[in-house]
């Protein structure tokens, strides 16, 4: 997979870092070796898969397309992604319902107002706790992540 980076950083522009640029290209090679390439082999462990036809790949979007609807549909998010897993369309959209599913979840507990306050509470709290520990560590001179932020702040580019 390091030379498929190095031989296709020549093709991104200039500007971002090299850690970015290596980055990118992880990230284009694993959806092309998930997902097909438009043009060109791809590799995975060794061995060239074939390309997808475009036919095959307009056919599979044709039977997906009813279980991806179901995919936003509340409580039938799990439509395409048990009936339909090897269908690539229908479960991407399967797993975008899933998280819309979860978030209208969260957002029917919070209409009551018990245990949003509660929830809140909690967060509060959880806040506090990883500011404290979190300037423990700092002077200790140690590293900290706390748990879920800290995967989402090293993803923010400042």
């Amino acid at each position: 997979m390091d030379k498929e980076i190095f031989e296709r950083q020549a093709s991104l522009p200039a500007w971002p870092t090299m850690s970015e640029h290596r980055v990118l290209l992880k990230e284009e090679i694993m959806s092309e070796q998930i997902f097909g390439a438009g043009e060109g082999t791809e590799k995975t462990k060794g061995a060239a898969e074939p390309e997808i036809d475009p036919e095959k790949e307009k056919e599979m979007r044709e039977e997906g397309k009813a279980a991806a609807i179901l995919g936003y549909v509340p409580f039938m998010c799990f439509v395409p992604l048990i009936k339909m897993k090897d269908n690539p369309f229908a479960v991407k959209h399967g797993k975008q319902g899933l998280i819309l599913f979860i978030i209208e979840i969260i957002a029917v507990i919070f209409l009551l107002p018990k245990i949003s306050d509660l929830f809140w509470g909690m967060v509060i709290v959880l806040c506090l706790a990883s500011a404290v520990t979190g300037i423990y560590f700092s002077i200790q001179g140690k590293d900290w992540k706390i748990p879920f932020i800290g995967d989402l702040a090293e993803k923010i580019k400042i």
